[in-house]
């Protein structure tokens, strides 16, 4: 074998892995097929939630983050036809960070190129698949005991080993741009607005500026025929407790697209190939999971593993315990899915809001829920709903 591990694809989920497999002393090849190393995703808004720290505390990738810049978002503010829910002091959520992807991505190439064990192969496009290898364009044949797809969305890995696709639709489209000067209004460090069916969102990244986000029905889609930037600020000039723009200099142009839909691949579909971040799972952008799951997916396959490989033992083993690790992302998908087709939300979700308004104890599991901190379960249990249901019917008027 050449390597240990090939790894397909040098954006978070890749370099995370590699990373992790050299600091364990196994041989990797990090494939990339852009030739800078400064090269980034754009399509990506770079909100990395809270059920992410700790993962970055233990690979040593938060402070260097914190070190090039990083905002810090410790409590989001969600906005609801019941009113503000704001994030209770001490809530006891770990804290989500920003950091924009033509920073991150070159961090994450630098951390994984100076691991000891890892080769970074930049320009090197993947064409054909064979077992435990991969051939490049250069006619290249590689091989490795385990090969990793980290290549995004559009899988090469994934086209080529057949891999099928689960793909369901969004109905809505995003747009956003980068502020300098913008002032929050709402509660917290950053606010979430659910408009129903629309949503918008305001938060900090890195070098002081500020992201603001519109996720508006694909019916309105009309409105930004024209003039996107202007529909743009017409849509957040209408946010009720939005930021302030008024001294504001927008910095960038809007970054968007009409259509993302969500697409999921099995995480293991053969027995020396697995498939991590966007080529897993790539979800609903809204709530911002995208990041998270890259660094999380990477973290969970180099866990089961790196171990295995290094010391021969069963590979097959290690992976089904990753396929397991996955499903956490696999039961929060199936809630993006269904969230994404931008249907107006139900008795029970409007009930668990409207008592989050007044109620710091549910306000804290949607705000876990929210930052993906614990699994589903610590908002949709029957005592969540018991109790927002008895929140709700004490708030009515005798």
């Amino acid at each position: 074998m050449d390597y240990d591990v090939i790894i397909v694809g040098a954006s978070i989920a890749g370099c995370t892995a590699a990373t992790e497999y050299g600091r364990a002393g196994l041989r990797v090849a990090l494939l990339e097929r852009h030739r800078s190393p400064q090269a980034h995703k754009t399509l990506c808004g770079h909100f990395i939630l809270g059920g992410t720290h700790e993962v970055l505390r233990r690979l040593g990738f938060w402070q260097l983050m914190l070190d090039r810049g990083a905002a810090v978002t410790t409590g989001l503010g969600v906005w609801t036809d019941a009113g503000w829910i704001a994030p209770a002091p001490g809530h006891g959520v770990p804290p989500a960070i920003s950091l924009r992807r033509s920073k991150l991505d070159p961090l994450l190439r630098e951390i994984a190129a100076g691991t000891p064990g890892v080769d970074l192969l930049m320009g090197h496009r993947v064409t054909g698949l064979v077992e435990s290898g991969v051939v490049t364009d250069a006619g290249t044949t590689l091989r490795a005991r385990l090969v990793v797809g980290a290549d995004g969305h559009h899988s090469t890995v994934a086209r080529l080993a057949g891999v099928p696709e689960d793909v369901a639709p969004n109905e809505r489209f995003l747009f956003w741009a980068y502020y300098e000067g913008a002032e929050m209004t709402g509660p917290g460090d950053g606010q979430v607005w659910q408009l129903d069916p629309d949503i918008a969102v305001c938060v900090q990244v890195d070098d002081g500026l500020t992201l603001v986000g519109v996720f508006p029905a694909k019916e309105r889609l009309a409105e930004f025929a024209d003039d996107r930037l202007a529909a743009f600020d017409r849509f957040v000039a209408r946010l009720p407790g939005g930021p302030s723009l008024s001294g504001a200099r927008r910095v960038s142009n809007l970054v968007g697209t009409t259509d993302y839909p969500c697409v999921r691949r099995d995480p293991v579909p053969r027995p020396w190939l697995a498939l991590i971040g966007d080529a897993a799972t790539a979800s609903d952008p809204v709530p911002a999971v995208g990041c998270g799951w890259a660094f999380r997916s990477a973290a969970w396959l180099t866990d089961a593993t790196a171990g295995p490989l290094r010391d021969g033992g069963d590979l097959g083993r290690a992976l089904r315990r990753y396929r397991r690790a996955h499903q956490f992302i696999d039961k929060y998908d199936d809630i993006g899915r269904q969230d994404a087709l931008a249907t107006p939300p139900n008795a029970l979700q409007r009930a668990i809001r409207a008592a989050a308004v007044s109620d710091p104890w549910i306000a804290r599991r949607l705000a876990a829920f929210g930052m993906r901190a614990e699994a589903p379960s610590v908002l949709l249990n029957p005592k969540v709903v018991a109790r927002a249901l008895l929140t709700r019917r004490a708030a009515r008027p005798a």
